[in-house]
């Protein structure tokens, strides 16, 4: 197994498994790191982690001080590595694992009232998965507070800006093959936000 180091937070310097199988890709220590420096702090969030693979983006905000995050991962193989990868760092009780393919996962945390403030995707490139998954969150808005998306995706898959109707593009950074686009959105379907008086 490869090793993931974790750039930031209370378990700065250690390093998390990830896999060798052929055809895995997971971001880089310094991606994630400047991924990290433009959101800033992550204190207190919660955070879903699409495409989850290792679980290293959930991880590192666990790490930096975020309060709960979920992690969606269709590969069952996968969701047992993030699991030691939980348990080696005593986190298990801060994040929760689901073998689920996302355009079924984000309408099942919707009917749970799950709630985040950062949502991070990084599906596999260049086969369509971003737009697809965004438009979930389009559907059935109850909430009105803005959500912070972080896309990871391939330099060739070119996106509008807005990427879609309600999104503000934040930040747009290229490393190689790599980029990050960082969107705002006020409108998506977790109807936990929702106040009851």
């Amino acid at each position: 197994m490869k090793g993931i180091r974790i750039t930031g937070g209370r378990f700065k310097g250690r390093s998390i498994e990830a896999s060798d199988h052929r055809g895995a890709r997971f971001t880089p220590s310094k991606v994630r790191e400047a991924i990290f420096n433009i959101i800033g702090d992550v204190e207190g969030k919660r955070v879903l982690d699409l495409f989850a693979g290792s679980g290293s983006f959930a991880i590192e905000a666990l790490s930096r001080g975020c309060a709960k995050a979920t992690c969606v991962e269709k590969d069952q193989e996968m969701c047992d590595l993030i699991s030691r990868n939980l348990n080696a760092l005593s986190l298990t009780s801060l994040c929760e694992v689901f073998n689920m393919e996302a355009r079924y996962a984000v309408p099942f945390l919707y009917k749970k009232a799950y709630n985040y403030d950062i949502i991070f995707m990084d599906p596999p490139y260049e086969k369509g998965y971003v737009k697809e998954t965004v438009s979930l969150f389009q559907d059935d808005a109850v909430c009105n507070k803005e959500r912070l998306f972080v896309v990871e995706h391939s330099k060739r898959e070119i996106f509008d800006a807005p990427i879609s109707e309600g999104w503000e593009t934040i930040a747009m950074k290229r490393y190689g093959d790599t980029c990050i686009s960082l969107y705002t959105c006020c409108s998506i379907p977790f109807k936990g936000d929702t106040d009851e008086t």
